[in-house]
């Protein structure tokens, strides 16, 4: 599997406690227990721990049918996340 992917099943089974056997390339968002809400907070652990600018509005993480390869494939084609400025 892709590193994203690899970040992704950490992330699951660090911040969410989900059992690694539970998380399958096919398996759905809604398979290994997330809802809306949880995914949006995989989608901000994902951001800070990649760099990344995740597609929050991307159709393939807006359902829970979403398997966990289609989720990874989409933040694969995140953005690297802009660099504040610094002040003065």
């Amino acid at each position: 599997m892709t590193p994203v992917y690899e970040a992704v099943k950490s992330v699951l089974t660090s911040h969410f406690n989900i059992p690694a056997d539970a998380i399958r390339p096919e398996a759905t968002l809604e398979d290994i227990g997330l809802d809306s809400l949880a995914v949006v907070e995989l989608l901000c652990v994902l951001q800070d721990e990649l760099g990344l600018r995740v597609p929050t509005g991307d159709d393939a993480l807006k359902s829970l049918q979403v398997t966990l390869a289609q989720a990874a494939a989409a933040v694969e084609q995140a953005q690297p996340a802009p660099v504040p400025e610094t002040l003065g």
